[in-house]
């Protein structure tokens, strides 16, 4: 939910796909009508406050009827340790705890999130890719794919109190980066497994602010040593076919071009 304005889309079946709205006036109003909600998590930093948040959604979601709720969660939240499991964990329960039937969409890492641009074509320049993963594999999706398997399961039947992994088939290492990016650039790039000290330093050098840091991606990647997100599912490449499922290597080549 967001301050200050509504945003609505529909598709067919009256299947509500995309709602954002002020906190202070969301009611079960605003889903008349609806009988599938796609409920994307919210975005506040602070955790307490996004479960309430997703907890005004729910509430009025059940006031208004709403028949499905479709909910983009976070893969293997039993096991992850990324400091937003206790919210997705938290709104599924909710979810459950309201009666309303419904589908989790555990969203595994967007590729989009992780392999940006601006730093992996600095890794290039430098010949030097950074990571805090002690080399543990990372599961990465595109924001397409999981959209396209959000469509899949609003528009078709056989979907009802199941969870899904949204994961790719393959999970990659920050080494496998490196080495995707020596082939498709032609100019050697090194892995380096750096400590958060240096890791931060290396931020620091390139420009981002102290505030930024909290909130980089890469600083973030502590939290995947104990090899949780290296899991995989089958659950996408079901959904909307393995062969439409975009690897990072051919997100990375795009960025090249």
């Amino acid at each position: 939910m967001s301050s200050g304005f509504q945003n609505r889309h529909y598709v067919s079946n009256s299947c509500l796909i995309h709602i954002l709205m002020s906190e202070f006036s969301f009611g079960p109003e605003v889903l008349a009508d609806a009988e599938k909600l796609l409920f994307i998590s919210g975005i506040d930093r602070d955790s307490l406050k996004r479960i309430q948040d997703h907890l005004v959604v729910v509430d009025a979601a059940r006031k208004a009827g709403v028949k499905h709720i479709v909910y983009t969660s976070l893969a293997y939240p039993e096991r992850a340790r990324f400091g937003l499991e206790d919210v997705h964990l938290a709104t599924e329960h909710a979810i459950k705890a309201a009666g309303i039937p419904y589908t989790f969409l555990r969203n595994t890492f967007y590729t989009e999130y992780y392999l940006v641009p601006q730093e992996l074509k600095r890794a290039v320049e430098k010949g030097k890719l950074y990571s805090l993963t002690q080399g543990k594999k990372i599961n990465f999706v595109s924001r397409d794919d999981m959209a396209k398997a959000a469509v899949v399961v609003l528009t078709s039947e056989g979907h009802t109190n199941k969870i899904y992994e949204i994961t790719a088939p393959q999970a990659y290492s920050y080494k496998d980066i490196a080495e995707i990016l020596t082939e498709i650039t032609g100019k050697k790039v090194e892995y380096i497994e750096a400590t958060v000290e240096e890791y931060s330093a290396y931020l620091t050098e390139i420009g981002v602010s102290e505030e930024a840091k909290r909130w980089d991606s890469g600083m973030r990647q502590p939290g995947f040593i104990n090899g949780w997100a290296e899991e995989t599912d089958r659950a996408l490449a079901d959904l909307i076919g393995e062969e439409n499922i975009k690897s990072p290597k051919q997100i990375i080549q795009a960025m090249f071009v």
